[in-house]
């Protein structure tokens, strides 16, 4: 609850490390001196004071105690573990909160290996969930002025993200003209919720319920304190002279493609992920998502006509045998019989089911639906996803999209899925697919010769260093009680048992993680480059989460200039040739497009 001295070394004076590395080469160089944008970068980040909202936090704990749907995600979770750790997690947040009311308090701030920005204190902080954002303001506060009011409208419409009727968009994928208007033609419903949380619930339906209650409060007290003003100030009244503590945001658009596209130039890709000025907001995952259905399309074409009906049945068959098994009882004999049912079924049927994948796909007609079975593929792939993970993550996601034939998905049908999406992202994304191979080729080099990757990042200077290691393994045999049974040939009892410790005091190479983690890492610098330049520059506070920006209402105009300015500003310095030349990589084998990068600042949509 006071505030936090700033970092004057690479050490603070609460025993922190600035960056959580194990190479003691990167903090040996990192001193104020040589690196005045980190530690500006850090500093101001942590001089941000917090306070809880009130009125929100009431809000949260009836809602928490009468088990409302503001939690009906955690109420209808099929897992009981899953179920467990996500309430301990709503629990630790409203009980910090409760401690915290009437008081300021700060957030000690760190880096990674890689320069991104973190907050050390968990769960309740600007970083953290939907919950723990609605239930913060800042400590500070500026007027809200008129333009601050249109941020606010727009951050009303962006945490609502349900049908505008606007082409069939999203509030949150509108131009930013029609998102402010959005919210002054729903003025009314928006205040009654604030007005009256407990009754009018619909807030619960927003995409981000937290954030959007807490938005409608603001907006309400901006309207009650304009009609007090106007009757106590008369002419004097300045409608717009409201003292507001509501943070609004800006996020990063598909930002991992966003640097990718920057980097190769790409201006095939560059429209998708907003890099370009457009009339409504690229959609990077419904352009994936019409390649991988026209393949599907192709794929169904290649089979026999004759052929197609039976391979219906075989999808209606597995699906039957899943609902059995969700319908039987654990551990019944019903289900034990459905479940050996289904793996005879699998067994006889293998094949032909793997040639049954387009036809069950091909059952989802509607666009949203497959952008949805397609978008966190495409998100994940700037961070060095896999065909397999991304079939992992179709089988983990189907249940949440809330699509009846993803309810008992086959296990073949989502590992299809991956492999489609990751095959069709090296031809629809072709520019950053290829340089994040070239990305993993030099991880694999360096793995070869038992080296660190290491390169360093444009105008902020830090040096970045894929460090890994870990403990060195010994095994250590472990008497269990009293010798018993027989002593073996190794000279050890029955009862004594084989450990592996890691002795982490002697740190060993961690093979593997060079390759793996040199795509996501390059990408994740660059972000976080970007992200020290916004603090950097900004003559105001900025808070911040990765590919978010979050500063007061009244700064919002500001900040909406300053993201483009300053992603415009590291990109034109050609981060790429430096980091290709760090990773021993020759730039000559990018495949690189025309893209007017000086675009980004003509862009509505790059940061919104």
């Amino acid at each position: 609850t006071t505030e936090i001295p700033p970092w004057t070394a690479s050490r603070h004076q609460y025993g922190a490390q600035i960056v959580k590395t194990r190479d003691p080469d990167v903090l040996r160089k990192l001193t104020p001196a040589t690196h005045p944008i980190v530690f500006d970068c850090v500093n101001k980040a942590q001089a941000v004071g917090w306070v809880v909202n009130e009125p929100m936090y009431n809000i949260f704990a009836w809602s928490i105690r009468n088990k409302t749907d503001a939690f009906k995600e955690i109420w209808t979770m099929q897992s009981d573990e899953a179920k467990a750790s996500k309430l301990r997690e709503v629990d630790t947040i409203g009980r910090t909160a409760a401690k915290m009311i009437g008081k300021t308090f700060y957030h000690l701030h760190t880096l990674d290996f890689r320069g991104r920005l973190y907050c050390s204190t968990a769960y309740l902080n600007h970083q953290s969930t939907d919950l723990a954002k609605g239930l913060l303001l800042r400590a500070d506060s500026s007027q809200i002025g008129k333009q601050g009011f249109f941020w606010l409208l727009v951050s009303i419409a962006n945490y609502w993200a349900g049908n505008s009727h606007i082409e069939g968009r999203k509030t949150d994928k509108i131009p930013m003209q029609e998102r402010a208007s959005w919210a002054l033609d729903n003025e009314e419903i928006l205040l009654s919720y604030a007005l009256s949380p407990k009754v009018n619930n619909g807030w619960h339906k927003a995409d981000s319920p937290w954030q959007f209650l807490a938005a409608c409060m603001e907006l309400k007290k901006l309207r009650e304190w304009q009609v007090y003003a106007r009757i106590s100030l008369g002419n004097k009244f300045d409608e717009y002279a409201f003292e507001s503590n509501f943070t609004g945001w800006l996020d990063g658009s598909t930002n991992g493609i966003q640097h990718l596209s920057a980097l190769t130039r790409d201006e095939v890709v560059a429209p998708y992920a907003n890099l370009t000025p457009s009339a409504f907001p690229g959609d990077l995952y419904a352009y994936v998502a019409e390649h991988v259905w026209k393949t599907i399309s192709e794929q169904i074409a290649k089979i026999p006509k004759e052929d197609i009906k039976f391979y219906e049945e075989i999808i209606d068959n597995l699906a039957e045998f899943q609902k059995e098994i969700g319908a039987a009882e654990r551990h019944s004999d019903r289900r034990r019989l459905a479940t050996d049912a289904l793996h005879r079924f699998r067994e006889d049927y293998s094949q032909l089911i793997k040639i049954a994948a387009p036809l069950f796909w091909n059952r989802i007609t509607d666009k949203k639906e497959r952008r949805k079975i397609s978008k966190r593929g495409v998100m994940t792939i700037s961070y060095g996803s896999t065909a397999y993970g991304m079939g992992s993550q179709v089988i983990d996601d189907a249940r949440k999209h809330g699509i009846d034939s993803l309810q008992h998905i086959e296990t073949k049908f989502g590992a299809y899925m991956g492999r489609l999406i990751f095959e069709d992202c090296r031809v629809s994304l072709s520019r950053p697919m290829r340089l994040l191979a070239l990305f993993e080729e030099a991880g694999t080099a360096a793995e070869e010769k038992r080296e660190f990757l290491r390169w360093k990042l444009p105008i902020t200077e830090f040096p970045v260093v894929q460090h890994y290691v870990e403990g060195d393994v010994k095994k250590v045999w472990v008497q269990y009680y009293t010798p018993s049974g027989i002593k073996l040939s190794n000279g050890y009892y029955e009862n004594t048992f084989q450990i592996a410790i890691a002795f982490n005091e002697n740190p060993v190479y961690k093979s593997g993680k060079q390759k793996s983690g040199a795509a996501p890492n390059i990408v994740h610098s660059l972000d976080a480059a970007h992200l020290m330049l916004v603090v950097h520059r900004a003559d105001f506070p900025v808070t911040t989460v990765h590919d978010s920006f979050g500063c007061l209402l009244g700064d919002m105009d500001k900040l909406f200039r300053l993201t483009r300015e300053t992603f415009v500003e590291l990109y034109e310095t050609d981060p790429l040739a430096g980091i290709m030349k760090s990773i021993k990589v020759g730039i000559d084998r990018v495949d690189r497009g025309s893209l007017d990068i000086r675009l980004v600042l003509e862009s509505e949509y790059a940061f919104s």
